[in-house]
């Protein structure tokens, strides 16, 4: 079972953090299938755990209390400043959690080569212009440990989870998700050592998680 902070203790970051939706009936069930696909891509063995490990679009931390457990130092990235932040570390004390948070985009992360173990990104790289996702996935690799693990999480471009983004966004001409699963895919095999690939419904998959692997730079 996945922990994520007590409903009390979290807040929405901005207008599109979903927070919220991991609290409400039905719902929560589709939010919290795709952490748990994410968390499924790390060994099975239940006291690893990782130097360094970066959750890229954290949002309202839902992830935070979870990845702490698998980590000595967990660090956060998303795009919001020091409001969303402090919202974010008024959870993490109520929680008795810690996270080093940054503010960056997903094309020109404030890290330096090679430093994490582990690179969580889930539900951010769809909001990426098509143009822009090979240099994310670049970073990405970039940021990684030879051998370290990326485990990307996005939804499908899919007619049905258009509609439903529709009707959960209550705008009809949503087009929050500018870069489809087929994209994504596509850029993360080019540079990435995809190791397997996990989908929210086998026939007709409204979401999908990549576990991919930096592979080691032999040349």
């Amino acid at each position: 079972m996945i922990k994520i902070p007590k409903k009390q203790n979290i807040q929405q970051t901005n207008p599109e953090d979903p927070t919220r939706r991991y609290y409400q009936p039905f719902l929560r069930h589709f939010y919290i299938k795709r952490l748990k696909m994410a968390l499924d891509c790390l060994p099975l063995e239940k006291t690893t755990r990782y130097n360094s490990m970066l959750d890229i679009g954290y949002g309202g931390g839902i992830f935070f209390v979870e990845l702490y457990q698998h980590c000595e130092k967990l660090y956060g990235l998303d795009t919001f400043g020091e409001e969303g932040q402090k919202k974010v570390k008024n959870m993490m004390v109520k929680e008795k959690i810690n996270a080093e948070l940054f503010t960056g985009s997903m094309t020109k992360m404030p890290f330096q080569d090679n430093f994490f173990d582990v690179v969580f990104c889930i539900s951010a790289l769809e909001h990426l212009e098509p143009e822009k996702l090979e240099t994310a996935i670049l970073e990405i690799k970039r940021i990684t440990k030879d051998n370290g693990l990326i485990i990307l999480g996005f939804p499908s471009g899919r007619k049905l989870m258009q509609a439903y983004c529709m009707i959960v966004q209550k705008n009809l001409h949503f087009d929050f998700h500018r870069s489809n699963h087929k994209l994504i895919i596509e850029n993360a095999s080019k540079h990435l050592k995809i190791e397997g690939i996990n989908s929210f419904f086998k026939l007709l998959p409204i979401y999908y998680v990549l576990k991919c692997r930096k592979q080691i730079n032999t040349s």
